[in-house]
């Protein structure tokens, strides 16, 4: 059994529709499968004591268990129950996430740049460093059922594949319904050093089909020679990761990426081809770690 935990927040309208994230756990899980749909209300940040003392937390609650409600009673079904918490709703994702042993984690993610989210915290960006397992951040078109799937794998030049890019390989190829799985890697050769090349930004020919081969040993790490549904097919494109999978994603229904969740310093120096990604794809993004 696979368990759901899917944050949900915002205005609920009628004829709005289910809130994507929740969309998307619904369609994913099987008869056995429970999702729980989780709802987190902060109280205001105030300044001043008569500021605070007009607070009332007990409507801000009971506005938040109604909204709850309503959502189940408009798009809930026997698999699907809630939870209405008080706090950031990130950390109260990520503490309900430990809590239950939720096996898969959906929020709904935002456009707009990687690194503004980093520094002003958003929910999608706290989830993905503080729950262990695949976090899908829910954005763009989210085309249900899931059958075509892209992989980025970050560096096969290793003698041992890259294996947060296996361990996404692998949580790609146990989702229900998948007919396709694109495995593809970056060949990325900045154009001040292309030299010769015929296309700066693509490794020569050569080293496409050495790429390709060390892909292919990945996928086998991956799965060995134990028969999987869907179609793998080794992909060697040209680009930075982040830009590759972002254009990949226009055609995906959804995008996995292996992370090794470094710090958001780090992240805030030398980049993230997860925040990126889960920042600009076209369709909803799975971050493993």
């Amino acid at each position: 059994m696979t368990t759901y935990v899917v944050g949900v927040a915002g205005v609920l309208e009628s004829g709005s529709g289910c809130p994507p994230p929740l969309a998307w756990a619904q369609a994913m899980a099987g008869d056995a499968d429970q999702v729980i749909a989780v709802h987190a209300w902060e109280i205001p940040i105030v300044t001043g004591y008569e500021a605070v003392a007009a607070v009332d937390t007990t409507v801000l609650e009971g506005a938040g268990e109604e909204y709850l409600r309503t959502l189940l009673d408009e798009h809930g079904e026997d698999r699907t129950t809630g939870r209405v918490v008080c706090g950031h709703p990130g950390q109260m994702i990520s503490e309900l996430v430990a809590e239950l042993e939720g096996d898969v984690t959906a929020v709904v993610g935002h456009g707009g740049s990687s690194k503004l989210g980093l520094l002003v915290g958003s929910t999608a960006n706290y989830v993905i460093r503080h729950v262990r397992g695949p976090v899908v951040v829910v954005r763009g078109d989210v085309r249900l059922p899931v059958r075509r799937v892209v992989v980025g794998v970050d560096d096969p030049h290793e003698d041992v594949p890259d294996e947060p890019s296996v361990v996404a390989l692998r949580w790609a190829l146990t989702l229900p319904g998948v007919e396709k799985v694109d495995v593809e890697h970056a060949a990325f050769v900045p154009g001040v050093a292309a030299g010769p090349l015929s296309q700066p930004g693509v490794e020569s020919a050569e080293e496409v089909d050495e790429l390709d081969a060390q892909l292919r040993d990945a996928i086998h790490a991956a799965i060995g020679d134990d028969a999987v549904s869907a179609t793998v097919v080794p992909v060697v494109t040209g680009g930075t990761g982040a830009f590759a999978l972002i254009e990949a994603s226009r055609h995906a229904d959804l995008v996995v990426i292996g992370t090794r969740g470094h710090s958001r310093l780090v992240d805030l120096i030398t980049g993230s081809t997860s925040l990126e990604v889960t920042a600009h794809a076209h369709c909803p993004v799975a971050v493993v770690r």
